[in-house]
């Protein structure tokens, strides 16, 4: 797709604000006030696409379903198109969290796999061709262990090989369910709290 097609489907067929054009050096902030963190993103390209607070910006497809378990409705807190030349795009998605435990790594992969359909959808309308995948979940703490009132947590469903959350945290094993284990690459962020009580954080990529 020609530049400038893409253009006007952003600026005149999107909603106002919904994805935005940006370089090499993006600002990520998480405001809610459980968890206030900034993410200073530097890139190697200078031209990205960038949808900032994606889980405030009305993305529900209505067609996927309406389950809690499932984790269609949810999303990723951001989502960058990087360019990487040729009409190769590379595709991130960015999680931000203040402390990640068992029960929160299960609902973080169920945003990353609702938000990796959505970024295919979205790619796919503006024609962007995604060469690889990276995704990311900012921390403060992490701390995995099997919940103690709550037998379930320790049962792996039939069929689903046991991976250690450890083993998929630190993205050895870490994939998601499309009919099959699709593996990505996952890279945690560790995260440090300042003065003001923000967690701020970089990735360089």
């Amino acid at each position: 797709m020609k530049r400038d097609r893409r253009e006007f489907i952003i600026n005149e067929l999107m909603m106002p604000g919904f994805m935005e054009n940006m370089d090499d050096k993006i600002l990520l902030e998480e405001k809610e006030e459980s968890g206030r963190s900034k993410l200073n993103v530097q890139l190697m390209s200078k031209e990205n696409l960038c949808i900032a607070n994606v889980d405030r910006k009305h993305t529900d497809l209505s067609f996927f379903q309406d389950i809690k378990d499932k984790s269609m409705k949810k999303r990723v807190d951001h989502i960058i198109f990087e360019h990487q030349g040729m009409e190769k795009w590379r595709l991130h998605l960015i999680e931000m969290k203040g402390s990640v435990q068992s029960s929160k790594w299960v609902e973080i992969k169920g945003k990353f796999r609702a938000s990796y359909l959505l970024s295919q959808a979205i790619a796919g309308i503006l024609e962007l061709n995604i060469e690889e995948t990276i995704m990311y979940t900012t921390f403060e703490k992490v701390q995995f262990s099997p919940s103690k009132t709550m037998p379930s947590a320790r049962r792996v469903p039939t069929g689903i090989p046991l991976s250690k959350m450890e083993q998929e945290w630190s993205g050895q094993t870490f994939g998601i369910n499309l009919g099959e284990h699709l593996p990505f690459k996952h890279e945690p962020i560790q995260m440090r709290r300042n003065e003001e009580g923000i967690l701020v954080g970089d990735l360089t990529k």
